[in-house]
């Protein structure tokens, strides 16, 4: 069979592919997998709402430019309190962990629900409440992370 002009021989899918070149040493792979939120716990914590903005650009040359745009921005005041550390990489980190404060006054933090391990841990995030107890909408069921 010829390929861009080069003639290459078809290979038998049943027959292990064979290289003269020295053997290396294969090693299994291994990564931090992030499951975050489930998407009801998304779509409570991480709504947005369309605003417009209104200003001025100023140019190199002291010309100025009112503009008007719409911009989606979070509904939610976001606050980093805490992170997840990548189990292969010291000193890198996997994501954040987030507190969210609602306009109605409703507090949730994510926490790690559970950390199954496959080829790495692959972690499933959760919320609580201001309370400190989960919420159960926003539990992963066992299933999607068997």
């Amino acid at each position: 069979m010829e390929y861009g002009g080069v003639q290459r021989p078809l290979l038998n899918p049943t027959t292990p592919f064979r290289s003269n070149e020295p053997k290396e040493k294969v090693l299994p792979m291994r990564t931090d997998q992030y499951y975050g939120l489930n998407s009801w716990a998304r779509n409570l914590v991480l709504a947005t709402q369309k605003v417009e903005e209104i200003g001025v650009r100023r140019f190199p040359d002291d010309t100025i430019e009112p503009f008007i745009r719409s911009v989606d921005v979070p509904v939610a005041k976001i606050t980093k309190i805490g992170e997840i550390d990548s189990a292969f990489m010291p000193g890198m980190k996997v994501a954040d962990l987030n507190r969210y404060e609602l306009p109605t006054g409703e507090v949730y933090e994510e926490y790690i629900q559970a950390q199954p391990w496959n080829s790495g841990p692959c972690s499933y995030i959760a919320l609580k409440d201001g309370a400190g107890e989960p919420v159960r909408e926003s539990l992963w069921m066992r299933k999607p992370m068997a």
